[in-house]
């Protein structure tokens, strides 16, 4: 049987989680003061190819004509028929904001004090046209700059895209160069789940304990190629792992999040990786907790099976909880169920949330809706305990 190519690299690191944090972020552990953010950004637009904001902001082709219109908006009054545009403008205005730290400062001191923030690193480049200030390794190197800055409250993930040609130096240098700590899977630009490389890499993540945050929602980013050459493993009629490669043909934005994006694809992993550690991120998302009855999909429900048959499998409210009829829907269920009121975490997706509203506006109106217990065990306890980082002296 073939060696899998990056176990040197795994077995260069430590078996146990709490031995790869940083020391300030073990005796913050230890201290028992502390929450978390499962899901943030702090990348800027350095990183983010200029045909990004035509999948999010249509109409803005490239980052330089963003200062403007940011200026524009920022002079808008805050008003019912304004509130839109001013919500862009927030977002807008951190995607131009001059350095990564000034995100990063930003994110803190709106946080509550000595919360530890999941920072995701995304491989944006690979999958979306346009021109690029900063690549991916060099957003890789600066985030782990920033984590050195604040070693008690970063604790950095980084997207594994397997269709990009330097991935092996990625994901070798990430981890023994960088530090980081966790993987994040963003399915919709361009990769299933289950691609052959990524199959080699949850074995040992699952032998290692090291977390994987992915992408469950219909949120409109997604790759902007239209052909996809597509690897990957599904369940054959024996039970077993099946490969398969095909050429897909992508023309519309529900397609891609159809295709790359549901749960159902977790299915093969997680039946050959039992243990894996999984966040599904935005439980679904919007179209799952806005309210309104659905039948053609409820991806929030095929989570929680998961959650019932795999025992490391969670998910966090990144971006979704901004609706308001997400508190009501989302503590009953919680209170309901003790499965999955310990399977669930909160995440705010900063700075994408800021399309919504003011993050800190909208986070504290969700913190104080859900009351105080429900917000320790998904601020405090299962978070700890996804991540691995339970100490002695908890």
């Amino acid at each position: 049987m073939a060696r899998n190519p990056y176990r040197k690299i795994f077995e260069q690191l430590p078996r146990s989680p709490i031995e790869r944090v940083p020391e300030q972020m073990r005796t913050l552990l230890e201290s028992g003061e502390y929450r978390f953010d499962i899901h943030t950004h702090i990348f800027n637009r350095d990183y983010i190819p200029n045909k990004f904001f035509e999948i999010r902001i249509p109409y803005l082709v490239n980052t330089d004509f963003l200062e403007y219109v940011d200026d524009i908006f920022a002079s808008i009054e805050e008003t019912p028929e304004g509130e839109d545009l001013l919500n862009y403008g927030l977002f807008i205005d951190f995607a131009t904001k001059h350095s990564m730290e000034n995100i990063a400062q930003y994110l803190i001191n709106n946080s509550p004090k000595n919360t530890i923030f999941g920072v995701i690193a995304l491989d944006l480049f690979q999958s979306i046209e346009g021109k690029v200030r900063k690549g991916y390794l060099k957003q890789l190197e600066d985030t782990a700059r920033i984590r050195d800055k604040y070693p008690s409250l970063i604790l950095p993930f980084f997207e594994v895209n397997p269709t990009n040609p330097d991935i092996d130096k990625i994901i070798e240098k990430a981890f023994l160069e960088y530090g980081f700590f966790g993987i994040k899977i963003y399915p919709s630009l361009g990769y299933m789940p289950s691609h052959p490389k990524l199959m080699q890499l949850y074995e040992l993540c699952e032998e290692w304990n090291v977390p994987i945050i992915t992408h469950c929602a219909t949120h409109n980013l997604h790759t902007t190629r239209n052909i996809i050459p597509v690897e990957y493993y599904k369940i054959d009629q024996q039970g077993s792992p099946e490969y398969h490669v095909q050429k897909k043909m992508f023309l519309f934005h529900n397609q891609y999040v159809n295709f790359f994006n549901r749960p159902q694809n977790w299915e093969v992993v997680l039946k050959s990786f039992p243990r894996l550690r999984v966040d599904f991120s935005h439980l679904g998302g919007d179209d799952d907790w806005d309210g309104r009855p659905r039948s053609d999909r409820n991806w929030s429900f095929r989570i929680f099976d998961l959650m019932e048959r795999y025992e490391n499998v969670y998910a966090d409210t990144a971006y979704t909880f901004h609706l308001d009829t997400f508190v009501e829907l989302f503590s009953t269920t919680l209170y309901r169920n003790k499965l999955l009121g310990d399977r669930i975490m909160f995440g705010s997706d900063f700075y994408m949330i800021m399309e919504k509203g003011k993050y800190k506006n909208l986070r504290s109106k969700f913190i104080m809706a859900l009351g105080s217990d429900l917000v320790d065990k998904i601020s405090v306890k299962n978070p700890i305990r996804f991540l691995g980082l339970e100490t002695t002296k908890q």
